[in-house]
């Protein structure tokens, strides 16, 4: 009986933890150059993360501000982001054509890139 009760608790616990796991979604855009890769959440409502790709591998950015831009004619979102050593960039987000602009908060620096395919 005390097996029975066991097992009973543990699948329990398990559909517990598989309700609670949020899902993400990535979404990675390639230029020339390099890559971004945004990670949503599960509901693919925000941003939660902002990656570079350098050198074959991935860099964290961090996320200082955000502008909601689904009001205006191509919809999307702004986020301003701050690589590891300060340097800000913007990823700017067109909604209506599915690709983003990076630009250097400071500089003359703009790349566009282009969702890649799923």
């Amino acid at each position: 009986m005390k097996t029975l009760l066991t097992s009973f608790f543990a699948l329990a616990l398990l559909f517990v933890l598989q309700g609670s796991v949020s899902a993400q979604r990535y979404y990675v855009y390639d230029g020339d150059t390099f890559s971004v890769m945004l990670t949503a959440d599960n509901g693919n409502t925000r941003i939660t993360n902002v990656q570079f790709s350098a050198n074959n591998q991935w860099h964290d950015f961090r996320i200082t501000d955000f502008t909601n831009l689904e009001d205006t004619g191509e919809g999307g979102f702004l986020y301003t982001v701050v690589d590891g050593v300060g340097k800000e960039y913007t990823v700017d987000y067109y909604r209506s054509y599915d690709y983003i602009i990076v630009r250097e908060v400071v500089g003359s620096g703009e790349w566009t890139l282009y969702r890649r395919d799923e």
